[in-house]
């Protein structure tokens, strides 16, 4: 089955806003989606960006448009009053937990999203993380020392460093064989990409 790497933050809207949709993509196109959440700060000092909400006249704009295209696609949606924020404890964790079941870090990665961008909880806030470890039967003393162990923390280094070089400067970011996707707006033409490669593949 053919890949689709899905590079994301934990503090992005529209990386929530895709994460609500990759199962159903999933299944849908037929590929296996690959969940890489990193370090957008990283990015960002690269390409001297800074977060959407505090640039001047576009901030106001993406406001606008993260409500509206939560709306469009029928998902809970707020700006947390503590936005953004660096994601470092749920991005440790969901390594760390997906070296022993990606289904379950998938799960986990979700309840984060939700948490943050549908019931406004502060995820900076370690408990809130633990909380949502707890929601899934994960052992929160077992999380708490694993985001503090070196293996999870170089490992998280080390995505952040390859979701830079293949090209992501923002979340979502999605690459196909190597054909980059940036936004959530795009999933649908990623499909279309999809669908197009392996029609000629089969022929």
């Amino acid at each position: 089955m053919s890949e689709v790497r899905f590079y994301f933050d934990f503090s992005s809207p529209y990386g929530y806003l895709a994460a609500e949709r990759m199962e159903e993509f999933e299944s849908r196109v037929g590929v296996k989606v690959i969940w890489r959440p990193f370090m957008i700060g990283a990015a960002f000092k690269q390409t001297g960006q800074s977060p959407l909400l505090e640039q001047p006249i576009r901030g106001d704009y993406f406001r606008h448009d993260m409500e509206r295209c939560a709306r469009a696609q029928n998902t809970p949606f707020c700006i947390p009053q503590n936005f953004p924020y660096s994601a470092l404890m749920p991005t440790r964790a969901f390594y760390w937990l997906e070296s022993r079941s990606p289904a379950l870090a998938r799960k986990f990665a979700k309840d984060i999203y939700r948490g943050y961008f549908a019931d406004g909880l502060d995820m900076s806030n370690p408990e809130n993380v633990l909380a949502a470890a707890t929601r899934h039967s994960i052992n929160p003393g077992e999380m708490r020392a694993a985001v503090e162990e070196q293996r999870w923390k170089s490992h998280t280094r080390d995505i952040t460093d390859e979701a830079i070089e293949m090209g992501a400067f923002g979340s979502p970011f999605f690459f196909y064989e190597g054909e980059p996707f940036f936004g959530n707006d795009r999933i649908d033409q990623l499909e279309q990409w999809i669908k197009l490669h392996k029609s000629r593949n089969d022929s």
